[in-house]
């Protein structure tokens, strides 16, 4: 019965997919936007069939990195593949490491190398093709080999402390591990900000005085330390444009991508910033961190349940006492478990988003929120008409219609 259920969550997880983004390039080719809408954001119909085109290009490579996430999930899930590799890692360990540990690093290690075809199709055809990219062959390959020793560092942290509580305490692993997933999440909340996000990017206190005067005069008003904003060289390797709040406690702070300091007038990056403020002083990251905690004490629980049922591991070829390849089994069926979950997390996120802005529009000027929406709309191609099944799943953010019709009001 779990054997049967796993499959059609996996199966579910893979059509639904590529029905969605099948259904969102069908709903694209034939939006229509009226003149006066073109008119509002200042653009014509070819730049409308260019923001099209370039949408329907990345929903093209989703599509085609879905049908190789799917067949990778089906044949390491169900074809034997898991143990397979086990017995191909255990003969290429030449330098006798944990059996274990070198098993699920080599697993993700192979995950990364599968995915950079993709990745290097996304940034140096698809950004290329529509005058994003700024990224060089170097850089990327920095950025994959940085990133690729950061998680293997904490891949072997977690999956050691995993090893250890799961053959150790065969009863409540689940809610050690559980502990321990907390802690680490709350450490790398308080250090991405100030050790791992510089190694890939530099970070300087804004330093612009017309910026730091409107800024001043925002920060006054919110109560909110002027000194926790930072401008990132973001435009290094594209010209998109954002804007975030990250950090937890003493390492929060607001960062402008150098990229929308160019675009905008001081009025609006202060609009902007006093949206960031809104998700900081509204506890968006506080009550999304809570939420995470819960949900993901059920997950481990549900894992624990999981794993009582030997006859399933059986069934497709796992071993239940090799804690690498149980790892390797849940990593693979969480994303398409968590994709049911999405339309929940993306109306939670939307709801924030609105929060954000009619704090914004309290403490700033709504009609500057309105102008940097437009222009940060436009300079990124991001779509004006979308499928409102497609919205209501995976969009973390309201439309741009939304948004500006809520700050009318």
């Amino acid at each position: 019965m779990v054997y049967l259920f796993i499959l059609l969550i996996v199966s579910s997880y893979i059509l639904l997919k590529i029905i969605l983004d099948i259904h969102q390039i069908h709903y694209i080719k034939n939006a229509k936007a009226s003149k006066e809408e073109l008119d509002d954001f200042s653009i014509n119909d070819e730049y409308f069939r260019k923001s099209n085109l370039y949408n329907i290009d990345k929903l093209i490579l989703s599509i085609i990195g879905i049908t190789i996430s799917g067949i990778l999930i089906i044949y390491f899930i169900y074809l034997g593949g898991i143990s397979s590799f086990g017995m191909i890692t255990s003969h290429i360990n030449f330098l006798d490491l944990d059996g274990e540990l070198f098993n699920i690093v080599s697993f993700f290690i192979l995950m990364t190398i599968i995915n950079i075809p993709v990745a290097l199709y996304r940034t140096f055809y698809i950004e290329e093709k529509y005058g994003f990219n700024k990224n060089s062959f170097k850089l990327f390959l920095k950025d994959i080999l940085l990133s690729t020793l950061i998680t293997v560092i904490i891949i072997s942290i977690l999956f050691g402390a995993f090893d250890l509580l799961f053959t150790n305490y065969p009863q409540s692993w689940w809610l050690y591990i559980w502990m321990v997933y907390i802690i680490f999440n709350i450490f790398i909340l308080y250090a991405f900000p100030t050790l791992i996000a510089p190694m890939f990017n530099n970070f300087e206190k804004l330093s612009d005085s017309n910026v730091v005067s409107v800024i001043n005069e925002l920060a006054e008003k919110t109560k909110f330390n002027i000194s926790d904003v930072y401008v990132m060289d973001g435009s290094k390797r594209s010209t998109h444009s954002n804007a975030y709040f990250t950090g937890f406690y003493k390492s929060k702070r607001i960062v402008f991508f150098d990229t929308l300091l160019s675009m905008l007038t001081p009025k609006e990056i202060q609009s902007v910033l006093a949206h960031e403020i809104g998700h900081y002083k509204k506890k968006h990251i506080t009550k999304s961190i809570m939420m995470s905690f819960a949900l993901s004490l059920l997950g481990f629980y549900i894992i624990y349940e999981i794993t009582s049922y030997h006859s399933l591991f059986s069934q497709l070829g796992i071993n239940p006492n090799s804690t690498s390849e149980i790892v390797m089994f849940f990593s693979l069926l969480l994303p398409c478990i968590l994709f049911f979950l999405n339309p929940i997390f993306s109306s939670f996120s939307r709801k924030n988003e609105f929060e954000a802005d009619n704090y914004a529009k309290e403490f700033s000027n709504k009609r500057d929120l309105i102008s940097s929406l437009k222009k940060l709309y436009k300079e990124n191609l991001t779509l004006l008409k979308t499928s409102p099944i497609y919205s209501r799943i995976y969009n973390s953010h309201p439309t741009v219609f939304e948004r500006i019709n809520n700050l009318k009001l």
